[in-house]
């Protein structure tokens, strides 16, 4: 479903965004104070405006107010980044995600009521730690309370062996589906036995997860 999405900076990370929203097929408007990357991105975009953020009769002129979702993602100016924040709050419309620029921004979003606060270069780096650690893991969704849905890369030490073999149900683990050769398998048969490039997906603690590494 088309949905509108605005977003409100566009460095690096409001670019990408925005412009990803749009190859998904989303009406999307994007806006900063820069003229170079409005005119960057204006191509890309459903709409591109030049704008500052702080001024409320601007956001509201460009219909910032009928969008289903508005992303800040200002981070050099925190002043502006806030102001933007309550503006759009006061929005009846609009579910507002923020860029934190820290741990104290965070804060202060939250009690502003943004109804999600991103740190992407944090988030990037777990992320990037993560996979450094454990290469096998192509990719993971926190669950919070600790759980995670991790996505791993079936090695040659596994392939041959059967889903009893990596000892799921002993540490607290379940394995959600198989994905082989383009095909989902769910529900997964207790006797699947594994081939290389097989993707399994796993739900479980990151300590967990950690102690059947040792098997993929």
């Amino acid at each position: 479903m088309k949905r509108h999405f605005t977003i409100v900076g566009l460095g690096l990370f409001g670019y990408t965004v925005a412009t990803e929203l749009s190859r998904l097929g989303n009406d999307v408007t994007g806006i900063d104070v820069n003229p170079e990357r409005v005119s960057k991105i204006a191509d890309s975009v459903t709409h591109a405006a030049i704008a500052d953020a702080r001024d409320e009769k601007a956001l509201q002129d460009l219909g910032v107010h009928e969008s289903d979702v508005v992303l800040i993602s200002i981070g050099e100016d925190i002043e502006a980044n806030l102001l933007a924040a309550l503006h759009i709050k006061a929005m009846v419309k609009p579910k507002l995600w923020v860029k934190a620029l820290n741990h104290s921004h965070h804060q202060i979003l939250q009690k502003l009521g943004a109804d999600q606060v991103v740190h992407p270069e944090h988030e990037m780096g777990l992320r990037l730690a993560h996979t450094m650690m454990y290469p096998e893991v192509m990719d993971y969704i926190s669950m919070g309370n600790d759980q995670y849905i991790v996505e791993v890369h079936t090695s040659e030490r596994l392939a041959g062996k059967s889903l009893p073999d990596l000892q799921l149900a002993e540490h607290n683990l379940q394995c959600i589906m198989i994905k082989h050769m383009g095909q989902i398998i769910f529900p997964t048969p207790v006797d699947y036995v594994f081939s290389v490039d097989d993707q399994i997906i796993l739900l479980g603690t990151l300590s967990s997860l950690r102690k059947i590494s040792k098997f993929l």
